[in-house]
C-alpha cells in the first residue's frame, strides 16, 4: 500500500475536510452537560481577568482542593478573546479544530509505528471518525476532548524521543504531558502508558541479550516461525487471566442489550461499550494483533503496543472513561488490522482494494450509526432556557442565582455570567472549583484548612492529596433548599447571597437532583409568596430578596413533610 507524497496529502487534507462536515452543529447551541460547567467557569476568567481557583501551582492540573484542570477553560478564554466572540462561539471553534488535531495527531503517531502512508491514513481515519471523539467534539467544552485530540501527539512524541533523542523531541515530550496533565485527571493513566514504553524498551535489550547469548535457540529457523505464535498466545493468555481473574468484569454486569453476572454477558457488554467508543476498529484489533506479531524488523514501537494493550486491560474498570484513552491504541491495532487485510490479498490487487474500501465504508457506516445514537442521547439547550438566561443577563443585577435543578442552573448561569447554586452542575458536591470562581469561599479559606487525605483512602479516582475543613457547599445547599426563602440562615445568606429563585416549572415546588425528585421548602415558599419576575412554559425565575436587604416575610406555605 505505498502512496506518493501529493495523494497522501490529498487524502489527509480530504478526511479532515469530511470529519469538519461531519462536526457541523446539528444543534443551535452548545451541547452536553459538563460542557456548561465549563462554560461557567470560562466566564469567571474573562470576568476576573484570571482564574480564582488557581490557588497553588497543582491547581492548574486539578489536584489541588476546590481546583480545575485549567487548560480547557484558559484556552477558551484565549480564543474568546482573541477573536472577540462569545465563549459560546469561541467553543464551537476549538471543537471545529480538535477534529483536525486529533487526525494529524494519529497520522504522526502511526508513521512512527509503520512508515508508510497507506497504514498512517488508516490510523488517522479510523481515530477522525471514533464515535466517540466525534460526539466528544460537537460543539461541547468538556475537556475530555482536548485530552483525546492530543493524546496521539504524546504518544508519538514518546516513540520519537527513543528513535531520534534530540532536545527538542524532549521538548516536545515534556511539553505535551503536561498539557495532557492540565487538561484531564485521566493524565494518571499516561503513567501506564509511559511504564509500556520502559517494558519495551527491556523488551528489545533482552532480546538482542538473548540473541547474542544463545544464538544457537533463538536464531533458528523453527524458534523464529515459533516465536509470532508464542507471543500472540502469551498477550491473548494474559488479558483473558485478567479479565476473568480480576473484578474487571463486574463493571461490565449490566447493559442496554444484556445482562447478566455471567462471563458471557460481561464480554458482550464490555465488546458493546468499547465499540461504542471506538467504532469498527474494535473487531479490526484483532487482526491487528495477530499481523503485529508476525511483523519482521521489529522496532520499540511494536512490542510497545502489545505491553500497552496488556497495561490497559486492568484500567478497564474505568467503564465512563474507557473510551477516552484507549482510541489511540486501537487505531493503530486497526490500522494494522486493515493493511493486513490488504497484503493478505496482494496477489489479487482488485480484491484487495474491494476489501480495503469496503471495509473503511462499512467503518464509517458503522460510527455513523453509534453517533446517531449517542447524539440523541446528548441534552440540548433549549430556546426557552437559552432565552430564560438571556434575560438574566440583561439585569446584570448582584447575587446568585438558586436553582431548583442543577442542570437547568449551571446553563442559565453560563449563558447569563451570574453565579449559581447548588454547585456541581446536575447534582451537588461538598467541594467544588466554582465555591472560588463564584467567589463564595476565599483562596485563604481553602489554603489555610488542609488536611492531608490517608494513602489508605487514595484511589485512580482521587482528585487531590488533600481536603479542605469546614468547605460543605451540599450541608449548604441541603440547608438552604429545607428552608423558607424568608428563613435561609443569615451566614448562608452572607456567603451565597441567594437573590433570584431559577425554578424548572415541570418539577414546581421540587428539586431534581441525580436523577430524584426531592420536595422542597425553598421552592415551596417562593411559589407561595415570592414575585415573580420571568416566565415561559418551561422555566420561572422569582425574587428572593436583594443581597444585604432584609427579607420579607410571605404569606403562610405548606412545608415539606
Amino acid at each position: 500500500m505505498k502512496l506518493g507524497r501529493r495523494t497522501t496529502l490529498a487524502l489527509l487534507g480530504a478526511l479532515i475536510c469530511f470529519n469538519l462536515v461531519l462536526r457541523y452543529p446539528a444543534s443551535g447551541h452548545e451541547v452536553d452537560v459538563d460542557s456548561y460547567f465549563v462554560h461557567a467557569i470560562t466566564g469567571t476568567i474573562l470576568d476576573d481577568g484570571h482564574a480564582e481557583w488557581t490557588v497553588n501551582l497543582l491547581s492548574y492540573f486539578g489536584w489541588y482542593p476546590l481546583s480545575y484542570p485549567s487548560a480547557g477553560p484558559f484556552a477558551l478564554a484565549g480564543v474568546a478573546e482573541l477573536a472577540g466572540s462569545s465563549i459560546e462561539t469561541s467553543i464551537l471553534l476549538v471543537t471545529l479544530l480538535l477534529g483536525p488535531i486529533g487526525i494529524l495527531g494519529a497520522f504522526v503517531m502511526a508513521r512512527e509505528v509503520r512508515s508508510t502512508n497507506g497504514f498512517a491514513l488508516c490510523a488517522a481515519y479510523l481515530y477522525g471518525i471514533a464515535p466517540r471523539f466525534l460526539s466528544i467534539t460537537l460543539w461541547t467544552a468538556s475537556t475530555r476532548n482536548l485530552f483525546m485530540a492530543l493524546l496521539p501527539i504524546f504518544v508519538w512524541t514518546l516513540l520519537l524521543s527513543y528513535r531520534k533523542r534530540s532536545r527538542s523531541t524532549l521538548v516536545v515530550l515534556a511539553l505535551s504531558a503536561v498539557t495532557l496533565a492540565a487538561t484531564h485527571r485521566l493524565v494518571i493513566l499516561v503513567l501506564v502508558v509511559f511504564a509500556a514504553f520502559l517494558a519495551a524498551v527491556m523488551v528489545l535489550v533482552l532480546v538482542r541479550v538473548f540473541r547474542i547469548q544463545f544464538p544457537g535457540i533463538f536464531l533458528k529457523n523453527s524458534t523464529q516461525r515459533a516465536m509470532p505464535y508464542l507471543a500472540l498466545a502469551g498477550v491473548v493468555g494474559i488479558a483473558a487471566i485478567t479479565l476473568v481473574g480480576t473484578n474487571i468484569l463486574t463493571e461490565y454486569s449490566t447493559g442496554e442489550i444484556v445482562s447478566g453476572t455471567d462471563v458471557p454477558s460481561q464480554l458482550t457488554n464490555l465488546a458493546i461499550s468499547i465499540a461504542r467508543s471506538v467504532g469498527f476498529a474494535l473487531p479490526l484489533t484483532l487482526v491487528g494483533l495477530v499481523v503485529l506479531t508476525r511483523l519482521r524488523n521489529k522496532t520499540v514501537a511494536h512490542p510497545f503496543l502489545a505491553i500497552s494493550l496488556l497495561c490497559l486491560v486492568p484500567t478497564l474498570f474505568l467503564r465512563k472513561y474507557t473510551g477516552f484513552y484507549i482510541l489511540p491504541f486501537v487505531a493503530l491495532f486497526g490500522a494494522l488490522g486493515i493493511v493486513g487485510l490488504f497484503q493478505l490479498l496482494r496477489l489479487r490487487p482488485r480484491a484487495a482494494s474491494v476489501i480495503a474500501t469496503t471495509t473503511l465504508l462499512v467503518a464509517a457506516a458503522f460510527s455513523g450509526f453509534v453517533l446517531g445514537v449517542e447524539t440523541q442521547r446528548i441534552p440540548t439547550l433549549d430556546e426557552e432556557t437559552y432565552t430564560t438566561a438571556l434575560y438574566m443577563r440583561s439585569l446584570n443585577g448582584p447575587g446568585s442565582l438558586v436553582a431548583n435543578d442543577g442542570l437547568l442552573g449551571v446553563r442559565v448561569a453560563a449563558i447569563s455570567s451570574m453565579r449559581v447554586l447548588p454547585v456541581g452542575g446536575a447534582g451537588t458536591t461538598s467541594q467544588n472549583p466554582e465555591l472560588l470562581a463564584y467567589h463564595f469561599y476565599s483562596p485563604d479559606e481553602v489554603s489555610g484548612h488542609l488536611v492531608a487525605v490517608p494513602l489508605s483512602q487514595l484511589t485512580i479516582e482521587s482528585d487531590s492529596l488533600w481536603t479542605v475543613n469546614g468547605i460543605q457547599a451540599e450541608q449548604d445547599w441541603t440547608m438552604i433548599d429545607g428552608s423558607a426563602y424568608w428563613q435561609i440562615p443569615g451566614s448562608l445568606s452572607l456567603r451565597y447571597a441567594p437573590a433570584y429563585y431559577l425554578e424548572s416549572r415541570e418539577a414546581a415546588g421540587n428539586f431534581v437532583a441525580y436523577n430524584n425528585v426531592y420536595c422542597s421548602n425553598l421552592g415551596r415558599s417562593v411559589n407561595a409568596a415570592a414575585y415573580i419576575l420571568y416566565q415561559n412554559t418551561e422555566v420561572s425565575v422569582w425574587w428572593i430578596y436583594s443581597p444585604g436587604g432584609s427579607p420579607t416575610p410571605g404569606q403562610a406555605f405548606q412545608p415539606c413533610p
